[in-house]
């Protein structure tokens, strides 16, 4: 299972997107990864065909949605097929209501909503022609809760979670899977941040393996199986 799959993994230049197109292409899988910074994505690229699996870097912007159509079409060009489609780009910016910009808002909803739409919109027509499809949504666990400061990026958050319950409902007639994964605090450069493992952070913080290990289990459940969502939380909570 597994050595013939395609994937197509977008915000995959580090972070979580990185990892997750790095165990896959360890699978031996062929995948597409996405995301603005070309240089990054060359040395992701190279590292799955070194690992042994098949790697096409489709750079640009997830928030254009010609990119997704472009990106998924190439896609299917060169490898004939689509099974999975994970949607992790993402960008989050908290602030207090008043303090929130228009500007801030808008690039968050485009980010963390629209491009999976636009994807998930490129992809399930050549996945119904399959009749089968994995679609793995990067969302947080902000998707179930309100906090402080987090207007625009916690209603992203709910608004994935939305679409991809109603995805799920929509597709499985067609043998398309979809899941929501929801970790919380993972240490990555997410909000201008380091991916500093050796931070205090991460005597407590997830790893970006954590949130991958979950993804992966997704895409390799059985053909009856269905996950609907994976909430990942923080051990120690105190």
């Amino acid at each position: 299972m597994g050595e013939n799959r395609v994937a197509l993994v977008t915000g995959a230049s580090s972070g979580i997107g990185r990892t997750i197109a790095l165990r896959f292409g360890s699978k031996g899988m062929h995948v597409g990864i996405v995301a603005r910074r070309k240089e990054h994505l060359k040395k992701v690229a190279a590292s799955i065909e070194k690992s042994g699996g098949r790697a096409l870097a489709l750079p640009g912007d997830v928030r254009d949605a010609t990119l997704a159509e472009s990106a998924i079409k190439g896609l299917v060009d060169a490898w004939g097929r689509l099974d999975i489609l994970v949607n992790n780009a993402g960008v989050g910016k908290y602030a207090p209501v008043e303090q929130l910009t228009e500007e801030s808002f808008r690039n968050q909803l485009e980010t963390n909503v629209l491009a999976p739409f636009y994807f998930t919109r490129a992809a399930v027509p050549y996945m119904k022609r399959q009749k089968s499809g994995q679609i793995v949504n990067i969302g947080s666990v902000v998707g179930l809760i309100g906090v402080p400061r987090g207007t625009a990026y916690v209603a992203t958050k709910w608004a994935l979670r939305g679409m991809n319950e109603c995805w799920r409902e929509e597709l499985y007639p067609d043998g398309i899977k979809v899941a929501y994964v929801a970790p919380g605090y993972v240490i990555t450069e997410f909000g201008g941040r380091k991916e500093d493992l050796g931070s205090t952070e991460a005597e407590w913080a997830l790893s970006v393996d954590d949130v991958a290990h979950a993804v992966e289990a997704i895409v390799d459940q059985g053909p009856n199986s269905d996950i609907r969502e994976v909430v990942i939380q923080v051990r120690d909570r105190s």
